[in-house]
């Protein structure tokens, strides 16, 4: 019986976030202002914590120098996210820093030096490798351990961006780089603070200027305080923030994989196709429960740093120039 009940709460827990994607979905079109009402986790800004149109900043984001490493200005660099646009082998053929975004180990090689990647997560499955939401200690280690017998590709201008300390260990461990990027969240006094898990304050030791540095940056997106349910979050995800970040050091960025999970380009599809897309039921329900909410600002800014002329989008995030249609309608759910 216990099991049968803990069955139904999973799957009225999953038909809830349905109803709420649906509903935002609806909104969105009707009245795109009052979209964040049927934000599941409530992670949407209300008008109390929306800037206006003539405060909104392309790159929201501020430098926290104080708590940030001594980084020299960088000419031109690459950031790579975990998208399907991109082919990792292209690595080989790209020269200066390569920032990787939120790879959980090392690229591998095989055989034929063939660069790979396997993530920790199962979309098919919702499992860890596990589930995000219940990954524990073990999970992690299990994954780390499986990889351990695989020939790690090296590439001295490679800096893996993480702040997971069992996974900066292993990368420092195996001779690589790291760089961990701090978001800080405007709290109920009107500064900014970062909400620092035990395991994320844990990763700071690890940070010694040499192999491992840190940027710190202050998130601008919503006007804080955000919802007392989900204070310390804004569902930017990890390659956005890193490239604002990055923005303070480099002249010139090149982004690749940048996908926000679209299959492929968002040129090729119908207003009403790319929203549908934009919402993935695997990666939603079996993760975080804020795919969609995610994919609004991934698009938004994606769209307006691809005309940015010192910042070259690669993936599907500078494809968007058909649709500013959409575009124009997420600049209502996210500012007055």
């Amino acid at each position: 019986m216990w099991k049968f009940f803990v069955f139904i709460k999973k799957y009225f827990i999953i038909l809830s976030r349905l109803k709420d994607v649906l509903m935002m979905m609806v909104l969105f079109n009707i009245w795109p202002e009052k979209t964040h009402l049927f934000s599941t986790r409530k992670i949407l800004p209300g008008k109390k914590n929306k800037f206006s149109k003539e405060q909104r900043s392309i790159i929201p984001y501020s430098l926290i120098s104080d708590k940030s490493a001594d980084i020299p200005k960088m000419k031109e660099i690459n950031i790579i996210g975990r998208g399907s646009s991109f082919d990792l082998n292209n690595i080989k053929k790209l020269n200066g820093p390569i920032f990787l975004i939120a790879f959980w180990n090392s690229l591998k090689i095989d055989s034929q030096e063939n660069i790979f990647y396997k993530h920790y997560f199962s979309y098919d499955t919702g499992k860890f490798m596990g589930n995000r939401d219940t990954m524990t200690s073990k999970d992690l280690s299990d994954y780390l351990s499986t990889q351990e017998n695989l020939k790690d590709y090296k590439n001295k201008n490679i800096i893996y961006v993480h702040g997971r300390p069992k996974v900066v260990k292993l990368l420092k461990k195996n001779g690589h780089k790291t760089l961990d990027i701090k978001v800080n969240i405007m709290n109920k006094e009107g500064s900014y603070e970062s909400y620092l898990t035990p395991e994320q304050a844990d990763n700071l030791k690890l940070i010694d200027n040499d192999q491992s540095k840190i940027i710190s940056v202050a998130e601008k997106v919503y006007k804080g305080p955000m919802h007392k349910t989900h204070p310390d979050w804004v569902p930017t995800g990890s390659l956005f923030p890193s490239v604002c970040a990055l923005s303070f050091y480099a002249e010139k960025i090149n982004i690749y994989g940048w996908d926000n999970h679209l299959d492929f380009t968002p040129n090729n599809m119908s207003y009403l196709r790319l929203l549908v897309n934009m919402y993935k039921y695997k990666n939603d329900v079996f993760r975080w429960k804020a795919q969609f909410e995610h994919a609004l600002i991934n698009c938004y800014y994606g769209y307006h740093l691809s005309k940015l002329p010192n910042i070259n989008i690669y993936g599907y995030m500078g494809q968007l120039d058909k649709h500013k249609s959409l575009v124009n309608r997420i600049e209502k759910v996210l500012f007055n």
